[in-house]
């Protein structure tokens, strides 16, 4: 029997009396379900109206392939206190944070899904980069021409961020991006913070004859920019190396390499994103030096945190990998996928864990969206 999922697509207006979340999510954000996770998983499809429960990925709708800069899917995931938030492309963003129901309820729901969408502003862009704007989730958005003509209005401004008191994103000015000229000739495509501290951004023109990039950083993205070279551009593009990845994490790597191909002590690199409640933003490590040889390294997904309720997860594309709740790792497979979809990302809320899945055919994605489930302790 499936845990309970309470699908009901309530608006601000209408909440539910039952569920409140604590931390930093306010009722402005439109309630989109309550959910009770469990060990048995739950899929959710992101289609065009938000979120739907489906039996499994192969129950998806046949979305036909798109690239993915035009397709709808989760970007990128970050942790925000005691909540998860997923910027999802062509719409908005989804926030997962826990549920406290009212004793007397009839429900045991453990989450609270909210959507915060754009209401279609987002459709005609792509979102190029998560990361938090004066403490709170922002996504920057711009006009991908890589695989379809560009289109032919600039997005004004070029982020959007969550806000308390606003039912829909809102448009935030970033000063370190304001040096662009404002008829929307040009447009930053790429922001993120590299392991200096410093921001970095990629600059180009749009509808030009010459379509030139330009690279910049910035010590802080409420100061000016500086123009930097291409060279300076791909050293900040460098994972942070073995040394800097979290201890917890560390200590489960010789675990994982063993269970990928060519892998174990002393084996090929792996490229490490992790998304936790620890960091600022996305971390993205190398588990050894890279060889530079122009080949991509084998990816692997993470997630840790700290404190009470300590958790760390490994996992690589195909689902298999490691966890620990605070003693020794041991490994767990996230449920089989269909041949041409992958796992693309994982983190937890409280008790329940969050992977994200793609249908994947090269550049392009067809369905995607996400599978939610709690497993049992066993230690």
């Amino acid at each position: 029997m499936l845990p309970l999922v309470l699908l009901a697509a309530c608006s601000a207006a209408e909440p539910r009396p039952e569920a409140a979340v604590p931390g930093p999510v306010p009722a402005a954000w439109p309630a989109l379900a309550l959910v009770e996770t469990g060990d048995v998983p739950l899929w959710f499809e992101l289609a065009p109206g938000g979120p739907e429960l489906i039996h499994s990925p192969e129950s998806a709708s046949l979305e036909p392939f798109v690239p993915w800069p035009h397709a709808r899917f989760a970007v990128d995931m970050l942790a925000w206190e005691d909540t998860l938030v997923m910027a999802v492309n062509l719409d908005g963003f989804l926030v997962m944070g826990p549920a406290e129901v009212d004793p007397g309820s009839a429900h045991n729901a453990n989450l609270l899904l909210r959507r915060v969408s754009s209401g279609g502003h987002w459709a005609p862009y792509t979102v190029g980069s998560l990361f938090f704007w004066r403490g709170t989730p922002a996504a920057l958005l711009y006009r991908n021409d890589f695989f379809a003509e560009l289109y032919p209005v600039s997005p004004q401004p070029q982020v959007f961020a969550l806000d308390a008191s606003s039912p829909v994103p809102l448009g935030a000015e970033i000063p370190a991006l304001s040096g662009a000229p404002p008829d929307g000739s040009w447009e930053a495509e790429s922001l993120r913070q590299g392991p200096s501290g410093y921001w970095y951004y990629r600059v180009r023109e749009r509808g030009g004859q010459r379509n030139q990039t330009s690279y910049f950083r910035a010590r802080s993205l409420e100061g000016e920019g500086e123009r930097i070279s291409l060279a300076q551009w791909r050293n900040s593009e460098i994972p942070l190396g073995p040394q800097r990845i979290p201890p917890v994490l560390a200590a489960m790597i010789d675990g994982i390499s063993s269970l990928n191909p060519g892998g174990g002590e002393g084996g090929p690199a792996l490229r490490l994103q992790v998304v936790s409640p620890e960091f600022e933003g996305p971390r993205v490590f190398s588990s050894a030096p890279p060889a530079f040889d122009g080949e991509p390294l084998p990816r692997l997904y993470g997630f840790f945190r700290e404190g009470q309720k300590p958790l760390a997860l490994l996992v690589f594309p195909d689902g298999r990998g490691l966890y620990s709740r605070g003693a020794e790792a041991r490994p767990f497979s996230l449920p089989p996928l269909p041949q041409g979809f992958v796992y693309t990302g994982i983190a937890a809320v409280g008790d329940s864990v969050v992977a994200l899945w793609e249908e994947q055919d090269g550049a392009g994605i067809g369905a995607a969206g996400f599978m939610l489930f709690r497993p049992r302790r066993r230690e």
